[in-house]
């Protein structure tokens, strides 16, 4: 059996891409740890991804979306990594996910999906989910630039944001709950959710982070085996050099497993059961975060010296693919997890 993408799939990720590469170079990347500019999208480029319908992608239409499949919001979710884009895309992505998985009002989604409304996910304090309700004033609001609050789903209150926290990702800005009452002109009226459900939104967003992971890895070693094409020591392109092929080699062929193990995940979220759609979430995430560091570790020394430096964009993808490694669970939590499931250690 092959699998591939169809054309409307291909079509949908060549549109993102564009735009994605139109939206990065907005920003100043690699130029320091606080050099970031700007800070948060523009008014300007919030609506042109609102109107292209990346907000609302993976939402009902009933609640103001398009009502697309995982694989579409994992396609889109790839290019925003390949161009590291700083724009919150899949922070909105997670928290509009979680709040229509906990039956959030149709006027606040619909709001978030048009560009109107700014929302960011709420999460632990070690981001390895979101939060549960018991992690009080530590919780952080992750990918947030420029959200107007993050919504806690277990009291329905919409907490306004303080600055940023900083982080060790320069494309993704992490901001606290700001203390006292929350929002009043914002509330949403949730339901727990059963255990099929909570399985579910799990797997969505592992596949999102799998698939922002790919992307990053991706234009790391792009980045990497064009520069090799090009620059010449000792009298020759230093691709010509075993060492150097190696790296890239490797590099390949984790790439296509990972984008074999990417899609899978995302096609598993919507068509297995919620327990199987988890279980392939945690194997893909597993072990793509584990791949996206070593592409992206073989990328900077690939590029060698320039690789080290602040101006090069080398350490933006490096930074990133650690920090998406964290988020959700890294390879060592999920291998944990499916381990005791194996061999039902309790």
């Amino acid at each position: 059996m092959t699998a591939e993408l169809d054309a409307d799939q291909r079509a949908f990720r060549d549109s993102c891409g564009k735009l994605a590469a139109g939206l990065a170079g907005h920003w100043q990347l690699g130029r320091g740890p606080l050099e970031v500019a700007p800070p948060q999208p523009s008014a300007a480029d919030w609506s042109r991804m609102a109107d292209a319908g990346w907000f609302g992608l993976h939402l009902r239409e009933e609640n103001g979306g398009s009502g697309a499949d995982t694989v579409y919001a994992g396609l889109l979710v790839t290019e925003l990594g390949r161009h590291a884009v700083p724009a919150p895309v899949l922070g909105t992505l997670l928290a509009t996910e979680q709040l229509q998985a906990h039956g959030a009002a149709p006027g606040l989604l619909s709001s978030i999906a048009d560009g109107t409304v700014r929302v960011a996910p709420l999460l632990r304090p070690d981001l390895t989910g979101f939060a549960d309700g018991t992690d009080g004033p530590n919780a952080l609001a992750w990918d947030s630039a420029g959200a107007d609050f993050a919504v806690s789903v277990h009291d329905g209150a919409a907490h306004l944001l303080a600055g940023p926290a900083g982080g060790i990702d320069l494309t993704r800005t992490v901001r606290t709950p700001l203390a006292g009452p929350p929002a009043s002109h914002q509330r949403a009226d949730c339901r727990p959710l059963s255990n099929d459900e909570r399985d579910r939104l799990t797997a969505f967003a592992l596949a999102m982070l799998t698939a922002d992971l790919l992307g990053t890895m991706e234009a790391a070693h792009a980045a990497a085996v064009d520069y090799a094409r090009t620059r010449r020591q000792f009298g020759a392109p230093i691709g010509s050099f075993p060492a150097i092929q190696d790296l890239a080699a490797d590099g390949l062929v984790l790439i296509e497993a990972a984008r074999s193990a990417t899609w899978y995940t995302t096609w598993a979220t919507d068509s297995l059961s919620p327990a199987d759609a988890l279980r392939a979430a945690r194997v893909a995430k597993a072990f793509v975060s584990r791949a996206a560091v070593e592409v992206c570790e073989a990328a900077v020394q690939i590029f060698g010296g320039i690789g080290f430096t602040w101006e090069f964009p080398a350490h933006v993808w490096l930074r990133r693919a650690h920090a998406s490694r964290r988020v959700f669970g890294d390879e060592n939590h999920h291998e944990s997890v499916l381990a005791a499931q194996a061999f039902e250690v309790r």
